[in-house]
């Protein structure tokens, strides 16, 4: 039975998400002590670039992504850019990867804790995230409770585990089918945008493997995701601490400093995590 970490770098003309990957790997090893796979149309970066750190992967697999889109990246509440994004290939993920069973994390999924090492001792197929916790306490976070106001469970994509089954992979057959068909879905379901999102074309995904009603497929992981948007900054990573300006409600400027302890957390600003990667 193999088991190992599987994470998805696809770079673009500001962002190096295998250098993120690289970051969040040694986190795995530190804390999980487990293999982990990446996923990259970026292979020449890690090889050449990064050559020093690329023994931290397991394996190296090559693939593209050619469902890039225009996204507003933030770097605080006042900056953003908008760059390519390529983030569609989450459906693949039975047939890339290489384990029996796998933990999928976002490259951006900072771990500090051996929390998720329960995975592989816990008798469910596939878990999930549903519940969360924006480090900001402020923020209006409907959105993430379900796909629209009207509609079914949101759950994230962001991290989850599955095992290699019959099972499983008709759901990550159902995902494909779903981003296949996304305008019909959108509209379906009354998206409010028509950006194709894995969050939500794995929710989907759940609710059709439940019958299209309330049901058991998709466990819940034993915690709550906890995150920063890209209006907030990761200032410092040391160890299992991070340190956080978090944007005040209601400003564009103005932020409170927030530290956490052995939380792993979903950093949402790439670019200060990137400065702060660069900076260790």
């Amino acid at each position: 039975m193999t088991q190992g970490v599987l994470i998805f770098a696809f770079n673009n003309s500001e962002i190096d998400y295998v250098e993120i990957a690289i970051y969040a790997a040694k986190r795995v090893k530190q804390f999980l002590n487990k293999p982990v796979s990446l996923v990259t149309d970026s292979s020449d970066c890690l090889y050449t670039v990064h050559r020093a750190d690329a023994s931290v992967f397991d394996k190296v697999i090559e693939t593209t992504d050619g469902t890039g889109q225009i996204k507003k990246f933030y770097d605080g509440a006042d900056t953003h850019t908008n760059l390519i994004w390529k983030n569609s290939n989450r459906a693949n993920c039975f047939e890339l990867s290489p384990y029996d069973e796998t933990l999928v994390i976002d490259s951006d999924f900072i771990i500090n804790s051996p929390f998720l090492s329960y995975c592989w001792d816990q008798p469910n197929e596939f878990l999930i995230y549903d519940q969360y916790n924006d480090l900001a306490l402020w923020r209006d976070t409907s959105e993430f409770d379900y796909i629209n106001e009207f509609s079914i469970p949101f759950y994230w994509a962001t991290v989850f585990f599955f095992k290699k089954t019959p099972t499983n992979n008709h759901f990550f057959t159902l995902i494909e089918h779903v981003k296949e068909n996304w305008s019909y879905y959108a509209k379906v379901y009354r998206l409010p945008s028509t950006r194709y999102r894995n969050d939500i074309a794995f929710s989907i995904a759940i609710h059709m493997m439940n019958g299209f009603t309330d049901g058991t497929f998709a466990a819940p992981f034993a915690n709550k995701l906890s995150y920063i948007i890209d209006r907030d900054i990761l200032v410092e990573a040391t160890n299992n601490r991070m340190v956080f300006l978090v944007n005040k409600q209601n400003t564009t400027n103005q932020y409170t400093a927030l530290s956490t302890q052995s939380l792993d957390v979903h950093v949402m600003n790439k670019k200060s995590l990137l400065r702060v990667i660069r900076n260790v």
